[in-house]
């Protein structure tokens, strides 16, 4: 059975992982190690601009939209696809400033499931953090999104971390995770790539919230997408990073010994690529703090590599491998902690 401390690791994993990339993700190696040092940026920066505060991304706001709209599905008994969209509609809504739909007024006021703490209040998540071009037309869109109803034909990584909280709730049960994360990445994403990357990342949390070693969690994952139509770039990228990681001597290394390996699999702008680095960065390197800050120096999507390698990592080994400063300078931990125990008890709910 999955723990408390690895729902809390995973996803303020993947929010320090999406803060410490946020301000790298436009950002070429020699422009990072002319601003930061030869060592690349090893630390949060907090923004002056923003209370002092570390600034996450769209990636922390989506996996924050998607645990309010699970809370929203278990209070009300409604499909998690329901609930899901509602929240992301919400955020559509916060980050646009745009008049709800007629029959979705009700969706931005406090709902039964935030007695304690309201999100959509939160200021944060009305900050528009440069999300990825199409995601939010895909939700300006009447009709929703799904695998067999198209709204772009997006490939993009922003659908990836949205697959960290499905892969929490269905720990131990990587099937429906993998399924569960397709259909959420599909309101936003109708390229394959980029759902079907999506319900890979979700099924590889779940089996490393439920104990699997990080080998076998793959091999899951690889049979997952195996079973699938248009998943075989996506299975031979993944399997490139694992080949890249096994070819590297183990132990520590230096930031920019792996960034020929990086390039190879991508810029991190696709959500395959994204996941291959992130997967490289776990295997090539010891140290999961050195991984998380690896996968966030190189030149491309660096805020989505860190965070998903962050909640690969929280996934393994908890809270433990992050610095305690970072949390206390991140923007919205207060936040993500409070939603992380919240998907928890859901979570013991139906395992009890």
């Amino acid at each position: 059975m999955a723990g408390i401390d690895q729902f809390r690791g995973a996803l303020l994993g993947g929010a320090c992982g999406d803060a410490l990339g946020y301000p790298l993700q436009s950002f070429s190696v020699s422009r990072i190690q002319r601003r930061f040092g030869p060592f690349g940026l090893r630390t949060l920066v907090r923004d002056a601009k923003n209370g002092k505060l570390a600034p996450v991304s769209d990636n922390t706001q989506m996996v924050l939209a998607t645990i309010d709209g699970i809370l929203w599905a278990d209070a009300k008994k409604l499909e998690i696809l329901e609930g899901v969209y509602r929240g992301y509609m919400r955020w559509f809504y916060s980050q646009t400033g745009e008049e709800p739909r007629r029959g979705q007024k009700t969706w931005m006021r406090r709902q039964p499931h935030e007695r304690e703490f309201c999100l959509v209040r939160e200021k944060f998540m009305h900050a528009r953090r440069n999300p990825e071009e199409g995601l939010l037309s895909a939700f300006s869109k009447d009709g929703r999104g799904s695998t067999k109803l198209k709204v772009n034909d997006s490939k993009g990584s922003a659908a990836l971390m949205r697959a960290v909280p499905v892969g929490l709730l269905f720990a131990g049960d990587e099937k429906l995770a993998f399924d569960t994360a397709v259909k959420l990445a599909a309101l936003s994403h109708s390229n394959p790539t980029a759902y079907y990357s999506a319900g890979a990342l979700a099924a590889l949390i779940s089996c490393l919230t439920y104990g699997l070693t990080l080998p076998k969690s793959l091999e899951r994952v690889t049979v997952l997408l195996s079973k699938q139509h248009k998943t075989t770039g996506i299975i031979g990228l993944l399997t490139a990073a694992v080949e890249q990681a096994n070819a590297r001597p183990a132990g520590k290394s230096g930031t920019w010994d792996h960034i020929d390996s990086i390039a190879s699999l991508g810029s991190g702008a696709n959500a395959d690529e994204a996941l291959a680095i992130a997967i490289y960065s776990v295997l090539a390197l010891d140290d999961p703090l050195d991984a998380l800050i690896t996968a966030a120096n190189h030149g491309g999507k660096s805020n989505t590599t860190a965070a998903v390698t962050g909640a690969i990592e929280g996934a393994r080994f908890g809270t433990a491998f992050m610095p305690d400063y970072w949390a206390d300078i991140l923007e919205g931990q207060n936040v993500i902690s409070f939603m992380s125990d919240k998907l928890f008890y859901v979570y013991q709910k139906y395992n009890p």
